[in-house]
């Protein structure tokens, strides 16, 4: 058997990029829940409220917990430069494309949610 611990995939919302993202094993999966578990327990938090002010930090917690699953999960990127330059975690954060960030999370979280078998088709 061989097994590859990341899966690479060619972008849907930016022709020619390819990124390349972790799967998850049990380490993974500790860390993973170590990083998310305090800003999930904010998400919730905000959510359950009714005001523009949880409403917005609801907005900004979601963002921040996509950062994380982005640094996370995300072991490489190419066919994209950034204002000239090579694309980094920083900046695909920072200035990159939102609509790749966004698949790169929704990829990430696909891995994360898929059982043995769904990951092999």
């Amino acid at each position: 058997m061989h097994y590859e611990s990341y899966v690479t995939v060619e972008s849907r919302v930016c022709h020619g990029v390819r990124f390349r993202v972790r799967r998850l094993s049990l380490a993974r999966r500790m860390e993973l829940v170590r990083f998310i578990r305090e800003t999930g327990e904010k998400l919730a938090f905000h959510m359950a409220g009714d005001s523009v002010i949880d409403a917005a930090c609801a907005a900004e917690i979601r963002a921040r917990m996509d950062a994380l699953y982005i640094r996370w999960g995300l072991e490489e990127i190419s066919g994209i430069t950034i204002d000239g330059e090579p694309t980094t975690l920083e900046n695909l954060l920072e200035r990159g494309p939102d609509s790749l960030a966004r698949e790169i999370v929704e990829t990430i979280k696909g891995e994360l949610f898929l059982d043995e078998d769904e990951r092999k088709n």
